[in-house]
């Protein structure tokens, strides 16, 4: 089944050209509305090769709060180079999503660098786990998620996934990750 890829925010839907000379000029920050253009032109570039979900403006502009970004400044200007959302799904999950980095800047510890912000992001919400659906779960394993059944997730995940253009032909692999901070703060707590 095709799906549907929106162009908002692509120009030929590939992101505009960007040159990183040193990480340290990048900056992690949350999104702005102003950003959806430029992350919706990195998330669909992988969404028309089937490597992640497309995302329209729509969807990102009402849940913007869950986005973080990468910029790369430039004097007034700055071009968002990586993007990548967390979505509280309940009082105990959250799902990390749309983790895009622009093709000239792969190799260069951006996508582990948002997950951990991510996952940190999670760990201050006092949420225990975070889970994943990806086509690259080798990259998810070095970010320390595992792969578990997807039946074993609770149904506040399907409410979600009924909504996805996938839900019935799904070829992402369901990952988990418990987050350690809150856990070993849980266990205290219980002791």
């Amino acid at each position: 089944m095709p799906i549907a890829v929106p162009t908002f925010g692509a120009k030929g839907a590939v992101p505009p050209d960007v040159s990183v000379s040193d990480i340290r000029d990048l900056v992690v920050r949350p999104a702005k509305v102003g950003d959806a253009r430029a992350m919706s032109a990195l998330i669909n570039y992988y969404a028309a090769d089937n490597v992640m979900l497309a995302r329209g403006p729509q969807y990102l502009y009402q849940h913007i709060q869950d986005y973080i970004v990468v910029s790369l400044p430039s004097g007034e200007e700055e071009t968002i180079v990586a993007c990548g959302a967390l979505h509280v799904l309940w009082e105990d999950l959250a799902e990390i999503r749309s983790i895009a980095v622009h093709p000239a800047c792969q190799g260069l510890g951006l996508g582990k660098i948002l997950v951990d912000t991510l996952v940190a992001r999670c760990e201050n919400l006092g949420i225990p786990r975070a889970f994943v659906f990806t086509l690259v779960d080798d990259f998810f394993r070095k970010c320390g998620f595992r792969p578990i059944d997807r039946k074993d997730l609770p149904p506040v995940v399907w409410a979600e996934c009924s909504k996805c253009p996938k839900f019935y032909r799904c070829d992402e692999i369901s990952m988990m990750r418990t987050l350690k901070a809150v856990a070993d703060s849980a266990k205290a707590e219980d002791n």
